[in-house]
């Protein structure tokens, strides 16, 4: 056998390993580099890009894990590591939302309960964890209860069937508990349990100004002021949550003219700002209130509700957590498929996904936890799983569309692959994950999973560093067998 090496080629040639088999074939890809317009990228040269790109030096040190698969093809296109354990972050939330759709269905919603007593002078609310619920719904009720000519209430009972000790998963970490984007997971709900802080500068040498987006939330929390207005701050503004108290340390300056910094808090007493908020509602109305009780029971005090307000379906929940990777509506619907207060075997919810429970330990249903372990490969087969499903078009509608809406908006715009690949994306300190479905023009749909743990890059890099190995999961062929019988 003789091998030809056309040298005039030389500078625009990519082979790919010779794959002799007993016929004498062998395979040969001709490739000018990709990006250009007309490449071809064989399963080969994949391969030896993907893996020259994990070789980086400021990528290498950290722990890459890939799966790239075919929706029609039983055979991976790659693998590295893809069966190894990964923190996935907030790619937990796909597995949280396809549990969801399994398990409670697409038209599934929370609702929230209003009976009353004695014309009105008992007024019940029975909370269901609506993690949509917001100030209107709360108008919504106190114009209802008008209607019907309530005008006073001896008791506003409030029923949460979620104990405080589970309004946060236990895995989470310390410093994230009183941050927005880590709410407390209650059942009555109210605008998300969050509230923003606005920090304004002053004169030169003043502390800065403090201004919270809802004054019932914001008075929950003590702040201790320690910021400043200075020409060249050297810090910007930082919150620190004093452990056990609800008191916030303040620090870190702007610039005289600088910009206000907003930072968006968690409520620190949900149950409290629910019933204050409806008492405030209610006072618009010229309802007023005597004494506020909250309770677990679900026993109703009436046959029937006087107002039933409910979620959109969980067809549409599901967009905001996947789209826009919403943290407390992913938990509000782990809650909804299992109550916190139950001993849970996730692993069989894991199983009736069709992925092997070995390849998922699941803590949490937003990925906040350092704790979820998964596997790139079972993430990939989950994808696949869900195309074979009735809700398969909902699950994948559910997720960001690249160059055009959440997560991925702004990824992506300058490349050939906007509205072409539909993915989640997950970040924790040190952690970078992104998977989902890329359109490729040989084997059609391509489910795919990137994931990196103990990486000491800023998430930018290292979002780059995939959105590259998306274009070549978009390009990659089976190229064709080009002689045979030599």
């Amino acid at each position: 056998m003789v091998l030809v090496l056309l040298s005039q080629w030389k500078k625009h040639l990519s082979l790919l390993p010779l794959q002799l088999t007993g016929t004498g074939m062998f395979y040969l890809c001709l490739t000018t580099g990709v990006g250009a317009q007309g490449d071809r990228l064989c399963v080969g040269d994949l391969q030896q890009k993907l893996e020259s790109h994990l070789q980086q030096p400021e990528l290498s040190r950290a722990q890459w894990g890939i799966a790239i698969q075919p929706l029609t093809d039983s055979q991976p296109i790659y693998q590295y590591q893809a069966d190894r354990f990964f923190i996935p972050a907030s790619n937990q939330k796909l597995i949280t939302t396809a549990m969801a759709l399994q398990e409670l269905g697409p038209n599934f919603r929370f609702t929230t309960k209003i009976y009353q007593l004695d014309e009105g002078k008992k007024v019940q609310v029975i909370t269901s964890g609506d993690p949509s619920f917001d100030v209107d719904d709360l108008t919504a009720i106190a114009k209802g209860l008008k209607d019907r000519g309530v005008t006073a209430i001896e008791e506003l009972a409030l029923v949460d069937t979620i104990a405080p000790q589970d309004y946060q998963r236990p895995s989470w970490e310390w410093d994230d508990l009183h941050y927005g984007y880590a709410p407390p997971v209650n059942g009555a709900i109210l605008a998300g349990n969050q509230v923003t802080l606005t920090l304004t500068p002053q004169n030169l040498g003043e502390p800065l100004a403090t201004e919270w987006s809802d004054a019932i939330a914001g008075e929950q929390w003590q702040i201790i002021n320690q910021t400043e207005t200075t020409v060249n701050p050297s810090q910007s503004p930082q919150v620190q949550q004093v452990f056990g108290q609800r008191q916030l340390v303040i620090t870190g300056a702007l610039p005289p003219a600088g910009e206000p910094r907003s930072i968006t808090l968690a409520v620190a007493d949900p149950q409290q700002y629910f019933l204050a908020s409806l008492q405030q509602k209610l006072a618009e109305q010229g309802i007023s209130v005597g004494t506020q009780t909250v309770s677990t029971d679900t026993t109703s005090i009436a046959p029937a509700p006087l107002l039933t307000l409910t979620s959109p379906p969980l067809w549409k929940l599901i967009k905001t957590v996947n789209q826009d990777s919403n943290n407390l509506y992913a938990e509000a619907l782990l809650n909804a498929i299992q109550p916190p207060s139950q001993a849970t075997d996730w692993q069989s919810y894991v199983e009736r996904l069709g992925l092997a429970p070995t390849t998922v330990r699941l803590r949490d249903g937003s990925g906040l936890s350092r704790q979820d372990l998964v596997t790139p490969q079972a993430l990939v087969q989950l994808l696949i799983n869900q195309t074979q499903r009735s809700t398969g078009t909902i699950y994948q509608q559910s997720l960001a569309v690249a160059g055009r809406s959440g997560t991925l908006e702004r990824s992506f715009a300058d490349t050939p692959l906007v509205g072409k690949m539909r993915g989640k994306t997950g970040t924790l300190t040190g952690v970078v994950s992104l998977t989902g479905y890329v359109e490729n023009n040989h084997w059609g749909p391509v489910a795919f999973s990137f994931m990196v743990n103990n990486s000491d890059l800023g998430a930018s890099v290292l979002r780059e560093a995939m959105k590259q190995m998306v274009l070549w999961t978009a390009q990659v062929e089976k190229c064709q067998p080009s002689a045979q019988g030599l």
